[in-house]
This record gives structure tokens, sequence and C-alpha cells, in this order.
């Protein structure tokens, strides 16, 4: 409405989504929570008032919010519980640091404390002799492994060997039991995925959110949130609760919070011999002892179930066989229960065999896949894929232009606590494809290579409409919600370290800034 924006964006960079190429040299106008125009020029004094914010920021790209369809913010708090421990150099350090923290702890509380470097040694029992009577747990900067005592065992039900973030459960129970620490906890997660310009999630929360979601419908309806949030239950103590998410679509049904259905685990990590690849390892007599065939059958018979009550499902596949089983039962799914706009997804997909891309789009499936996997391999040389697989079947990984050029809806996520969201980062590794050390000079696999365009449009446009959002979010135009970022350099034109060092300097969620440089 002319005379009534709240804000006017300036800038000769508005990638507005609509299409991957589409950039404006004009302004953007919000009234309030929406965006009431979005032109070419410099007329935008038609739309000023007397309380209308002008911004300019020429030289700066302006784009949709970014979405990050894979977090999970239990990990994130996971990552800091308890005392942080990561300056101590040995044992004793380590006890004293410990000692000191107890005196603030309750009687029944555990000693909990984390980023232990894995250089710093400790004796096997020690916090069985130090600590007797109080749970304790000591967790590694690497999450890998963890010291321990005996009544933490008891407590948490993992031990020192396994203590990945589906065995610490019953930890992520606790920690959400106490609401006032996960809401402060919260609003810190919050506050930095601001800072990325991320201004939508895919959340997930382990069975039934151990009593979160009240927490985040306080927040929402105290209008705290700054960002949107599509919450997903990932079944770790129990199966499928399709009770659960019944009454979870019943409590959200505001703008900022809704329940999309269920996050899966389906295989485990390539890596670690535990990923279902169509391939051999090769070292055949580890692979016998690591990996553990799926339940593809349990499997099959959960998403059926939550497919016929309407629920969107997230199957988590790494290796390629994986991938083909669940097309097959996204395929199950349409003809016992039906076709219908499903938008199921699968995750990750560290690599499909190419056979199976052109299924993803006749079965409506869409591919969030970890676009920032590449910086957590620091050297080229050592990423495992060139040991693993043939140059021919290396050639199958992260394969963004083939998924792209078959229709399929591409999008992205982090796993975070895996990584924090860095989209000019990802923009790098996507379109130059050449890991953190800056090697191989011509990218690995480079015919994969998609524009940053098209990179954008995964963390915008297509992470929205994975979520079925694409209406009212995930481009710049006119009646749609104001949710925008803004990049401090044209990432169009840099490259390499230039590019990786872009910076968000501003965040609007819901035409309102919450973060700006």
């Amino acid at each position: 409405m002319e005379g009534h924006a709240s804000l006017i964006i300036r800038s000769d960079l508005i990638f507005t989504g609509r299409t991957k190429d589409e950039i404006i040299d004009g302004f953007l106008a919000v009234d309030g929570s929406r965006i009431c125009c979005v032109e070419e020029g410099l007329d935008f004094k038609k739309y000023t008032g007397e309380h209308t914010k002008v911004l300019d920021m020429t030289g700066k790209v302006v784009t949709p919010g970014f979405v990050d369809n894979h977090v999970f913010f239990m990990g994130y708090m996971w990552e800091r519980v308890g005392l942080d421990v990561s300056h101590v150099g040995n044992e004793q350090e380590l006890l004293n640091a410990l000692k000191e923290y107890e005196v603030l702890l309750k009687i029944d509380a555990p000693m909990l404390a984390h980023g232990l470097s894995e250089d710093t040694e400790i004796s096997k029992d020690i916090l069985e002799e130090v600590f007797p009577d109080r749970a304790a747990v000591v967790f590694r900067e690497s999450r890998e492994e963890c010291c321990m005592n005996q009544k933490a065992r008891e407590r948490f039900g993992f031990d020192e060997e396994s203590c990945y973030a589906e065995s610490c459960y019953r930890m992520f129970r606790e920690l959400a039991g106490d609401q006032e620490y996960a809401k402060e906890q919260y609003m810190n997660f919050q506050k930095m995925l601001a800072r990325q310009g991320v201004t939508s999630i895919k959340e997930i929360g382990f069975d039934d959110y151990y009593g979160f979601t009240d927490v985040l419908k306080e927040l929402e309806e105290e209008g705290s949130l700054q960002h949107r949030v599509n919450l997903v239950s990932q079944p770790v103590g129990k199966g499928v609760d399709l009770e659960y998410g019944q009454a979870m679509k019943e409590k959200f049904g505001g703008d900022f919070v809704k329940f999309m259905g269920y996050n899966i685990m389906v295989d485990g990590d390539i890596e670690s011999y535990g990923g279902d690849i169509l391939d051999r390892y090769p070292d055949e007599e580890r692979a016998a002892e690591d990996f553990e065939e799926p339940d593809y059958k349990g499997l099959e018979q959960a998403v059926l179930e939550a497919d016929k009550k309407g629920f969107r499902c997230a199957l988590h596949a790494e290796g390629d066989k994986a991938v083909r089983k669940v097309i097959d039962i996204f395929e199950k799914c349409r003809e016992e229960n039906g076709v219908r706009d499903a938008r199921h997804v699968i995750i990750d997909m560290e690599l499909i065999d190419r056979e199976d891309i052109g299924r993803l789009k006749s079965n409506g499936i869409t591919a969030i896949n970890y676009v920032q996997i590449m910086n957590c391999y620091p050297q080229y040389e050592n990423y495992y894929g060139l040991k693993y697989f043939s140059e021919e079947r290396q050639k199958t990984i992260w394969p963004y232009r083939s998924l792209l050029d078959s229709g399929v809806t591409l999008c992205w996520g982090t796993d975070l606590p895996l990584d924090v969201p860095d989209i000019p980062m990802s923009v790098c590794f996507a379109s130059e494809r050449r890991f953190p050390d800056g090697e191989p000079e011509g990218g690995y696999n480079a015919q994969e290579a998609i524009t940053p365009g098209e990179v954008l449009a995964g963390w915008t446009y297509n992470g929205q409409k994975a979520n079925f959002d694409e209406d009212r979010l995930g481009t710049l135009e006119k009646g749609k919600l104001a949710d925008i970022a803004v990049l401090n350099r044209n990432i169009f034109k840099e490259h390499g370290d230039r590019l990786k060092e872009t910076k968000v300097c501003m965040t609007i969620c819901d035409g309102k800034i919450v973060y700006q440089e």
C-alpha cells in the first residue's frame, strides 16, 4: 500500500528467488509482516511515510531468508552441556575444574562437562574414584568418546564407546525437563541462527520431544521466536508415535510452529562402515563386524502407517542401497495409500545410483543434502571416498547438477550441530566443488557443480517448498511474508576465500529486524 511501508530496502543485488538468475536493481517495501512491493528503479518515495525506515544496501545481496532443513536443537544444547573443560591440559586440572564446579550443583544433579581435548589423558576410573555418589560424564571434544562413572551409565543408559546423540536420549530427556534452562538455551540458539540469516528450520525432536514443545508454544505465544519451526519427531526410545503427531498438529496451527511428521534413521555412516551401499567395502572383514542391516520391513510398515495418516516422512539414508530401498518404500506408499502431495524426503544421500535419480522426481521425493559436508574433510587427499569407491562410482557422490537437471526439489540442511549454517561457504563448496584446502584444483566431480543462484534457491524457495510453505515464503515478491537476509558481498562474483569470508549483515523475520551487524 502506497505511503504505508514500514521498511524500504534499496539494493542493486536483490535476489528475488523467483528464478535461479533473477536479480533486480531496485527496492523492496515491507508493510508490517509482509512484502508490499518489489520494483526496479529508485522510485520508492511513494511508499514512504513519517515512520518508514529506509535502508541502503547497495552492493549487498538481498535474498529471501534461509531455510536449514535439518537442525537438532537438543544436539546444540547437548554439545554445550555442563562445564566447558576445553581449556584443561591434564588430569589434575580437569579434576580441579570439576570440583570447583560441583559446589554449584544440586545434590541429585549429574556432573556434566564437555570439550575435553582428545590429547588430554585421564585415568579410566578417575571419575568413579572422585565422584562415587554422583553420576559424572565428561564428553570429548569430538563427541566420539566420553569419560563416565557407573552411576552415569546406569542413569543415562549409554557408555564410553557409544555416546552418539541417539544413545544419549535419556540425557536429553533430563535437559528438556529443566524448561527454564532449555528456554534460555533456545534463545541463544535462535540468535546464532539469526546471525546466519536463517529464518526457518526443520527441527528434530526425539520421540515426544520430552516436553520441549511446551517451551516452543510459549515462545510462539510470546512472539519471541525469530525463525519459523517445522517440527518433526525422530523415534529413538520408542517407535513412531502417531497419537503424539496428531496432538502436535492440533497444538501448533500458527504462523511460526507447525508439526510436519517424522524423521527416521535408516542406515549409518559410510565412512564408519555403517552405510548400506551397493558396492563392497574395501575392508570386508571390518564391514562384517561394523555393518548392521537396516530393518527395512519394519521401516516400511512405520512409513506406510504415517503416510496413511497424512504425515510427511523424512528418511535419513546415506548409502546408495539405502536410498534405493527408501524410494521403494515411498513408491509403495503411493501404491497402497494413493497418490498425494506428500513431499516425503530423503536426507543426506551421500551418494545415489544414477538409475534412482529419476525415481525421486517421479515419486515427488525431495532431496535434502548436507551442502556443507566438505567442511568436515579439511584435506582432499584424506577424503574417505577416494579410498572407498572407484573413480566411476565417485561420480555419484553429491550429484547436485544431476538432481536439479532431473527436476528434483533440492534443498539443504546442516545437521546442526554437525555444522553451523554458513550460506556463503556452502555456495563456494557447491559451485566450486573444492575441499577446505582448495583441492582439487578443477573441483571434485566438477560436472556436478551448480551455480550460486541454484545454491541460494536450495536455501530459499526449494527449502520452503519442502515444507509446503512456498506460497507464503521463499521468494521476495508482493504478498509474501517478509523473511529476508542480506549478505555483505556480491556472492555471484566472488570466489574461493573471498566468497567464504562473506557474512550475513542483516536478518529480518516477519518484517522485524532480528539481527544487524
